[in-house]
């Protein structure tokens, strides 16, 4: 009997507002999401109108055991108490590369949105949140107080403390990134980017130029690449020890989803003082197949860094 009532326990709060297993608000809840897309800025898919169908109408109150982590949350069910948060919902759908649809707000007035996977998200204090893997796990999330996700961009930075601070060396170490890139399935990288800017003043922007990699093994590449760079630099007046030179891994083109906008760049002069490697990515970095490709990304150039 106590493991049964331990199974049934994370329903309770979805059971008070009246869901029960199978339920299916039909043509309330299709006309609701009909006016909600009417907006002309949202599209329907399959899991939106899923999740919509079985918890459409439901005000979920918080549980009266108080919150397990964090303060418990009612909300309502119902995409129209939402429908007018498109520019917030869609920049979080653009930052963690999929679609949103409006699912209903909490009693805070936070809008509430669904994903092509059924995941929950809210905007709230403290910005963007992953409340639950489908619509009935962030419900539940809520009413019990259960820990959300934060959603946030992520960074790393490396000094390579025993790395020359010369151009050629910041190619060589640029080629590895791209070897680790590819290795774990962030982009296959067919060029570096190379950003100069002047350290006299507040810093002026002299030269954005991308070199495309050449065929064959990389570490063959390098030396033609820190010419090509060299020549381009000395072409433009200016001086290696004079600027804060970055060499990046610009995604190919094509490139979709979240892992389009990861940055990985060797930056020479830089504030740090010796030369750094930083690996970037936005919030969609923070869940999800994303999150475990950076993971597998920054475990990689830990290693790499340590041996520098």
């Amino acid at each position: 009997m106590a493991a049964e009532t331990i199974l049934r326990k994370p329903t309770d709060v979805l059971a008070r507002a009246g869901w029960r297993p199978g339920r299916d608000a039909g043509d309330a809840a299709m006309l609701a999401i009909l006016k909600t897309a009417a907006l002309g800025q949202w599209t329907l898919f399959p899991a939106a109108e899923q999740a919509v169908r079985e918890f459409h109408g439901l005000r979920i109150a918080p549980s009266p055991d108080g919150g397990r982590d964090v303060a418990a949350t009612g909300c309502v069910v119902d995409p129209q108490e939402a429908r007018y948060a498109g520019p917030p919902l869609q920049r979080l759908g653009n930052a963690l590369g999929v679609r949103l649809f409006p699912f209903g707000r909490t009693d805070q007035e936070a809008p509430l949105g669904v994903d092509e996977e059924g995941r929950l998200f809210t905007l709230g204090v403290g910005g963007a949140w992953l409340l639950g893997g489908s619509a009935r796990e962030g419900l539940i999330a809520l009413a019990e107080g259960t820990r959300p996700v934060r959603l946030r961009p992520r960074e790393r930075l490396w000094r390579l403390s025993d790395m020359p601070a010369d151009l050629t060396a910041g190619v060589r170490a640029a080629l590895v990134a791209v070897y680790v890139l590819h290795h774990t399935g962030v982009f296959s990288a067919r060029a570096l980017r190379l950003r100069v800017t002047t350290l006299r003043g507040v810093g002026v922007l002299a030269l954005d130029e991308t070199y495309a990699l050449r065929p064959g093994r990389l570490d063959a590449s390098a030396e033609p690449l820190a010419r090509a760079m060299a020549d381009e630099l000395a072409a433009a007046g200016l001086s290696p020890h004079g600027c804060e030179i970055a060499v990046g891994v610009p995604a190919p083109s094509g490139t979709t989803g979240p892992l389009a906008t990861l940055d990985c760049t060797i930056t020479l002069n830089g504030p740090a003082g010796r030369p750094t490697l930083t690996l970037s990515a936005p919030m969609g970095a923070s869940v999800g197949p994303t999150a475990k490709i950076f993971d597998a990304c920054e475990a990689a150039f830990a290693a790499w860094a340590a041996q520098r």
